[in-house]
């Protein structure tokens, strides 16, 4: 099943605003179904969704490292951003939970990256497996932000550097509306606004905090999210001459007033890269933590008996239940 792309989006309750999350519509049965068929291109290929696709790419370009290791894109879709970081890095691991999407992926990327389908809650890698980790329309979703946090810095090394993107609860859009009267979610209170089903809006005051004891020290902020709006409004033929947004993303990222902030976070300490040269070493058993073996259909872990599949180039490291 392939959903219209005017459904990827849902309504702000406390604004009144539509939201373009790329989201199914909220009944899907779980976290992990959310993207599972849906025509995710689609959505960033639709002409108001255009600039901020330029614009997140332009940031995205900007916070990566000139150069680096291994990254791994947590939640990489179809592999929209892959460009930006394909080039730079030994190694690329695109990760989600959707295989329809890594297949995309992999058709984009030309079967250039190890394309792992996972549970984003039970990362299936080594400790220090990377120096850099990407994580862009993801965070959003997360129901334990927290597990995920100390996860993620698990399989960080030292000096790794992590860009992660959020939805700002404190953009300019809800705090007008708060202050204009309309009180269901107060944008200055630093708990998650959950009021959505799979949408999780967080204060900018809480992720500081939240990568700063997990060990993270934010080096860089932008915000996207305000500009693009124009264009939803203009004729078409007036797209190609509007701005993206780029000059002021520094402005509004540290003004906190754009509904995306995107982050630059370095980790203080840490265990050294782990030394190795083939991406599959790169695997953990998400059950266990054991270093799973090649079997002639995938992968096995003798610890605990999982299997894990290799299918058409996609490593299915999902736990089973079965």
């Amino acid at each position: 099943m392939t959903y219209e792309t005017d459904e990827l989006c849902s309504c702000d309750s406390a604004s009144g605003l539509m939201i373009d999350t790329g989201l199914p519509p909220s009944n899907a049965p779980n976290a992990c179904d959310l993207y599972e068929n849906v025509a995710y291109d689609q959505y960033w290929r639709r002409a108001d969704r255009q600039k901020l696709n330029e614009l997140e790419h332009a940031i995205v370009n900007e916070l990566l490292p000139i150069t680096g290791q291994r990254i791994i894109d947590l939640g990489c879709g179809y592999g929209r951003l892959a460009d930006c970081y394909m080039n730079r890095f030994r190694i690329s691991v695109m990760f989600d939970g959707s295989r329809s999407l890594l297949q995309a992926a992999q058709k984009i990327t030309g079967g250039k990256a190890l394309y792992v389908l996972g549970d984003i809650n039970h990362l299936p890698f080594k400790t220090a497996a990377f120096d850099c980790a990407i994580m862009v329309r993801t965070f959003h979703h997360l129901d334990d932000s927290l597990s995920f946090t100390k996860n993620l810095r698990r399989i960080l090394c030292g000096g790794g550097t992590f860009i992660v993107n959020y939805s700002n609860k404190r953009n300019i859009y809800r705090v007008l509306k708060y202050l204009l009267g309309n009180r269901s979610h107060n944008p200055f209170s630093c708990e998650p606004d959950t009021a959505e089903p799979n949408f999780i809006h967080h204060h900018p005051d809480f992720i500081r905090k939240l990568l700063e004891n997990a060990g993270f020290n934010i080096s860089d902020i932008r915000g996207a999210g305000i500009l693009d709006k124009v264009a939803g409004v203009l004729p078409t033929f007036l797209f190609p001459i509007l701005p993206t947004g780029k000059t002021l993303a520094k402005v509004f990222g540290k003004l906190f007033l754009a509904p995306w902030i995107f982050l630059k976070a370095t980790v203080n300490a840490g265990e050294t890269l782990l030394p190795t040269t083939a991406a599959e070493e790169l695997l953990n058993c998400p059950q266990c933590g054991s270093q799973p073996v090649r079997s002639p259909s995938g992968f096995y872990c003798k610890e605990c008996q999982q299997v894990y599949p290799l299918d058409d180039g996609i490593i299915d490291m999902r736990i089973s239940t079965t």
